[in-house]
């Protein structure tokens, strides 16, 4: 029964793959079925909706070879004690679930069955391939910006990332720390239990988004319909 759910899990598009929206809605599914399934009261509202935000966020910047299946499995998992006794759940709880399966046994030996089947059926990746599908995603969250989606939901701090890397945007030490002060007294709103380390990465995705979003605004201001890739 495992192994049949890992083959049907691992035959799923990859994390990568998903728009924003489509994959929050999946995880705050699958939040709310693990709270039920592990005999946990489900978070309140606005206390989910920051679960949500922080584990996508996660599954797109570090899990994004995974696919939705094997975090559902994962998760499975997890409430069944594989990776160990927990005494809730929550954001440190999630990250060693996923972070115990990433290097798993069980998933190492579907990933080498997985890669067999395909060496011979499907040609390599090429570089310029993988650059055109970040291109695409870039242009993408500039068009939805401009469109007046809101910007927390295009993985600002992804973007901000990668235009960072091409020195598209070149923000001086003094813009990022400026940013950083102006969320620097963030709190999760409700009662929803946090460690530092995970505050500061909601800090850092705001201040993030906050550059991007001045960097977005100059271009819209300067008539710029595409992004200078």
């Amino acid at each position: 029964m495992l192994l049949d759910r890992a083959i049907q899990a691992f035959g799923e598009p990859r994390i990568e793959t998903y728009v924003t929206d489509r994959l929050a809605t999946r995880v705050s599914m699958l939040l709310r079925q693990s709270y039920i399934m592990a005999g946990f009261k489900v978070p309140e509202a606005d206390d989910l909706a920051i679960l949500t935000a922080k584990l996508t966020s996660d599954l797109f910047e570090s899990y994004r070879f995974l696919t939705y299946g094997e975090v559902s499995l994962c998760f499975e998992l997890g409430i069944k004690g594989e990776y160990g006794d927990f005494m809730g759940l929550n954001m440190r709880t999630f990250s060693r679930w996923l972070k115990c399966y990433k290097t798993s046994d069980f998933r190492y030996r579907q990933v080498m069955e997985r890669d067999k089947r395909m060496q011979a059926a499907l040609p390599p990746v090429s570089e310029a391939y993988n650059r055109e599908r970040e291109d695409r995603m870039l242009q993408n969250a500039f068009r939805h910006y401009r469109a007046g989606y809101p910007l927390d939901q295009l993985l600002p701090a992804r973007v901000y990332r990668i235009l960072q890397g091409r020195k598209l945007i070149a923000d001086s030490p003094a813009d990022k720390r400026s940013a950083m002060d102006r969320f620097a007294r963030w709190k999760p709103a409700g009662m929803l239990p946090m460690d530092e380390e995970t505050r500061l990465h909601f800090v850092k995705t705001q201040a993030m988004t906050a550059l991007l979003r001045r960097y977005f605004d100059r271009l819209v201001q300067e008539g710029v319909a595409k992004l200078p890739l």
